[in-house]
């Protein structure tokens, strides 16, 4: 089993530095800390999960994971986690990732000193899971994939997509645009999964273009351009949707007369009047930042126990203008 005395001599550092590195990194100079880092990552080394939670369980500090906030889906999950950790007596470190390089804000959960991690809508890599495992601090995913390795609550997000193609079903569409998502993103790539699934027997032609928000208006350009192009667009977030409904705007498609947009998510910007795009999203009364404050605060005073289990909650469709016409 790999030790920090053989992380310490990997990186020529002292135990001592190698311990300082993982519990009060700010203390240790640029160099260095990196030098550590990659011999731990070298070495694949864990550090020991009881003293790992020893030395953070009375810190007051929740870690928040998440994607950037220019994202109005990420900004409203963070200020709801902030403001949930706040009423509970916590002080709260955010962590954003970086989508040109998903992986590295996963580092933090080798230094931070939280008592307990709250995993938000991001791309969750495999080092974010064996992190988690081996750190002995209480975690959840709040809305985002990889909960199978853990305790998660969010949007079912297969039965989501599969909601979504039984709902356009009844706009009775002879092709239909299934637009964005990160191929490694999980949760898009079950929402995608369940759609397909449920519109197999439906004969109805599906066209598909992914990939990052910034990257999508040429692919969707030339979707739009095709002979046959959709009258239904399916997006994989309503971030995606609001792009969508921009573009057929500025190119003078009626929405939905020429082309019908659902979006997933139900974000707070999608229920707007000047937007009024039609979602998927999770029922009304379901607060699913609360839910996961609640049971990650039962872990953190139990010692990592008190989980109440997974929570996937079914999604309900949000019916609005960029589906109907009144």
């Amino acid at each position: 089993m790999v030790s920090s005395v053989d992380v310490a001599k990997l990186a020529g550092v002292s135990q001592a530095t190698v311990s300082r590195v993982l519990n009060n990194p700010e203390k240790v100079n640029a160099p260095t800390l990196e030098k550590v880092k990659a011999a731990i990552q070298q070495l694949n080394y864990r550090p020991n999960a009881a003293a790992r939670s020893l030395i953070s369980r009375k810190s007051g500090i929740i870690a928040l994971f998440c994607g950037q906030l220019d994202e109005p889906d990420n900004a409203e999950f963070a200020n709801k986690a902030v403001m949930n950790a706040q009423q509970k007596g916590y002080t709260v470190e955010i962590h954003i990732q970086n989508p040109d390089k998903p992986e590295s804000v996963f580092d933090a959960i080798l230094d931070t000193q939280a008592e307990g991690i709250m995993m938000g809508p991001l791309i969750i890599k495999g080092t974010a899971v064996e992190y988690l495992k081996t750190s002995g601090i209480p975690y959840i995913f709040c809305g985002s994939g990889g909960g199978q390795e853990g305790i998660t609550v969010g949007m079912d997000n297969h039965a989501a997509g599969k909601l979504a193609a039984e709902y356009i079903s009844s706009l009775e569409p002879e092709t239909v645009g299934w637009l964005g998502g990160d191929p490694s993103d999980l949760r898009l790539q079950e929402r995608y999964q369940g759609f397909v699934e449920a519109m197999k027997e439906s004969g109805v032609r599906i066209v598909k273009v992914t990939g990052d928000l910034e990257d999508i208006e040429l692919p969707f350009t030339a979707m739009m351009a095709q002979k046959q192009r959709p009258d239904v667009i399916v997006a994989a977030t309503d971030s995606f949707g609001i792009f969508a409904l921009d573009f057929l705007y500025d190119y003078g498609y009626a929405v939905p007369e020429d082309v019908a947009v659902l979006g997933i998510g139900n974000s707070r910007q999608s229920a707007m009047n000047y937007l009024s795009l039609s979602s998927i999203g999770l029922p009304d009364d379901m607060d699913m930042v609360a839910e996961a404050f609640d049971r990650l605060s039962a872990m953190i005073e139990n010692n990592g126990q008190g989980s109440r289990g997974s929570a996937d909650v079914n999604p309900v469709v949000y019916e609005r203008r960029t589906t109907k016409t009144y």
